[in-house]
């Protein structure tokens, strides 16, 4: 009993691993954890990149309507 015990404490180190592991540096964006039957089963990163700084390439007084 008390070895089932230590492989779920691994596993759950493993995991809580892995989800800091997506979340370290990510400035914008998710992560989603999948769970079936009380268990973590997929771990899904989402970054995304802000453009807010450059500036369109588009003429200034051009307009398409």
């Amino acid at each position: 009993m008390e070895e089932n015990l230590t492989n779920s404490k691994k596993i759950d180190e493993a995991i809580t691993t892995q989800i800091l592991k997506a979340l370290k540096g990510i400035q914008y964006g998710y992560v989603q954890i999948t769970i079936q039957d009380s268990k973590v089963v997929q771990i899904d990163k989402t970054e995304k990149f802000r453009l807010d700084g450059l500036k369109s390439s588009k003429p200034k007084g051009c307009d398409n309507g």
